[in-house]
């Protein structure tokens, strides 16, 4: 009997790092099953337009990530605009009743408090979601009912990192139903030896653009690296990142090309596999800096929540620079295969290193490359077949 999946992903378009997770774990699931049809719902979040003949569809998303999915489609949704309280809640509903008609339940969706109510229920966490939570009687009671729907309806809280397990733990109390799970960055046999001699004096930035959240400060590294321009003389900085049509983001990124006019700076919008791994094969640093001038203790959803991409240029041999927070922490071992910065003087401290002792960068590199190796495809699949093979 066919298996019927439905992967609840409205963010879709944004093809980053979390719809490389995503993917891979729908290609699990087709390995896993050997006859099963899976459903990755998306809906209007935002104003995005899911009927445009830009919206991505899966023949993409194979090819930005460079997977296989032959039994995944998508499933679009026209969801009325919420103007109230009530209105969130009706299409809130409307999505708990689709996960009804299936036999599992992935909820992959950022933030999400819909209950599951297929016959299994996983939720994927990259970071949790605080409580429904209302001041006056009878409506914190009501807050109170959707709190211990939502934690009861799934089987497991599947997180991506211990730094999103810990929150959602001090959020929800979720206790045994907790699985931290890397997501996948590469198959083990897709790690090759580095060849410096490609190399360049490139430092390289990856991950998509948007405003708000957990976003990725690309309009901070351009900043600050035009204004340490004369003490990175001869580099380059090169920005890669998926583009939604989200008029906010389109926005923001044209504010950024205004901002590089004129200078060694260059950026890649929804750029294809091959492009992405080019740049990895020539950069030799690699910056990231989600969470910078954000309180990690009072905004954590704010902060890296892992970093596929700080991973992937590992592989690369391109030596990571990274924040000192999030994710990021569980990842770099402090100038063993990588370096974590907690400050603009330690980043650009950090990057003048490097810049002038070619020799430590390449022994880092070298570590970089093998710390990469831990977080593989292979290790993904053998953790989440321990979950289902008792779902």
């Amino acid at each position: 009997m066919t298996k019927k999946v439905l992967v609840l992903n409205p963010y879709y378009p944004t093809l980053g790092g979390g719809e490389k997770h995503m993917a891979y774990f729908c290609k699990f699931i087709e390995s896993y099953y050997n006859d099963v049809e899976i459903d990755i719902l998306v809906h209007n979040y935002n104003e995005v337009n899911i009927h445009s003949e830009n919206y991505p569809t899966i023949n993409e998303l194979n090819n930005r990530f460079g997977i296989h999915l032959d039994r995944t489609k998508i499933l679009k949704l026209d969801l009325k605009a919420p103007g109230s309280l009530i209105e969130h809640y009706k299409n809130k509903k409307i999505i708990e009743e689709i996960t009804s008609k299936y036999d599992l339940f992935l909820n992959f969706m950022f933030l999400s408090k819909h209950i599951g109510r297929a016959k299994r229920n996983l939720y994927s966490c990259m970071f949790p979601p605080q409580k429904f939570s209302f001041n006056k009687f009878p409506h914190n009671l009501f807050a109170e009912w959707l709190n211990f729907r939502f934690k009861n309806s799934y089987n497991y809280f599947i997180s991506n990192s211990k730094f999103t397990n810990h929150w959602l733990q001090h959020y929800w109390r979720t206790g045994k139903k907790n699985v931290t799970i890397y997501p996948p960055v590469f198959l083990e046999n897709e790690i090759n030896e580095i060849e410096f001699e490609k190399k360049e004096n490139i430092i390289l930035s990856v991950g998509r653009f948007f405003v708000g959240a957990h976003n990725k400060k690309q309009d901070f590294l351009v900043d600050f690296f035009v204004k340490n321009i004369h003490k990175l003389q001869g580099w380059e900085l090169h920005i890669v990142g998926a583009l939604s049509n989200n008029p906010v983001d389109i926005e923001y990124v044209a504010e950024i090309k205004e901002k590089i006019q004129g200078y060694p700076i260059y950026l890649y919008i929804n750029s294809d596999l091959s492009e992405v791994n080019n740049l990895y094969d020539r950069a030799k640093l690699f910056w990231h800096a989600t969470g910078f001038n954000e309180e990690s203790d009072r905004f954590p959803e704010k902060m890296e929540h892992f970093g596929i991409t700080t991973v992937e240029a590992m592989s690369k041999g391109v030596v990571p620079i990274v924040i000192n927070k999030g994710g990021q922490t569980e990842i770099v071992n402090q100038q063993k295969d990588g370096y974590l910065w907690n400050s603009e003087e330690e980043l650009l401290e950090y990057t003048q290193e490097l810049i002038s002792n070619s020799e430590k960068r390449e022994a880092i590199a070298l570590n970089a490359s093998k710390r990469a190796k831990d977080f593989s495809v292979e290790t993904f699949y053998e953790k989440n077949r321990e979950i289902f093979d008792v779902l």
